[in-house]
């Protein structure tokens, strides 16, 4: 009596179930893991979308440098509160409508310098200006701005603002685009923590 073959999809049922099964289920972790990683990012950050922002890449020695990095908001009205969260590395020395509202110099790892600017702004146009300085001339700025009404990170460091090197631009704004590096982690920043105690953080409408 012939024997009959099997047919061979009968044997690739199995298997094809089986590999499905494990895509599935690496399709399914690789899913959580990005979810995680992403509110994890979230949480480290504290700075919203702002991105790092320098004057330029083009840097054919290492070389002191310093210049202004500026950005235009336009208020309905004073604010109740307004709180900037800024690093800038190395130096900076922030201006708000050509006042000056704070100095600081940062390393990587140093915590975010925290300057509450609402008795400074005015209804209408704001200008708001970083003075950075680098002693070799590659560092980075990370700004965001906390507006009562407006809420958290209402105003962030990005491809918006503008830079010069003549200090004219704290009154007359700059003129030229920024060199964005991105936004957080980069190296050598990571995410800026906030200094602690964290009182400074609480109390904005988002």
């Amino acid at each position: 009596m012939r024997q009959e073959t099997p047919d061979a999809s009968w044997f690739a049922r199995p298997a094809g179930a089986a590999l499905y099964a494990l895509a599935v289920l690496v399709a399914g972790a690789a899913a959580l893991l990005a979810l995680t990683r992403a509110h994890a990012d979230r949480a480290a950050s504290h700075t919203g979308a702002a991105q790092w922002i320098w004057y330029t890449s083009r840097l054919p020695k290492p070389l002191p440098l310093r210049f202004y990095a500026t950005r235009d908001v336009v208020l309905p009205e004073r604010p109740s509160r307004a709180m900037v969260k800024l690093f800038v590395d190395r130096e900076h020395v922030l201006w708000v409508n050509g006042r000056r509202a704070g100095a600081g110099t940062q390393f990587p790892g140093d915590p975010l310098a925290l300057y509450r600017i609402e008795p400074l702004l005015v209804p209408g146009p704001n200008r708001i200006a970083v003075e950075a300085a680098h002693p070799t001339g590659a560092g980075g700025i990370l700004f965001s701005l906390d507006v009562a009404g407006f809420g958290r990170d209402a105003v962030v460091s990005d491809a918006e603002w503008r830079v010069d090197l003549d200090a004219s631009a704290i009154t007359e704004g700059g003129r030229y685009r920024p060199m964005v590096w991105g936004r957080p982690p980069q190296y050598p920043w990571g995410y800026p923590r906030m200094p602690r105690p964290n009182e400074l953080e609480k109390g904005f409408d988002r």
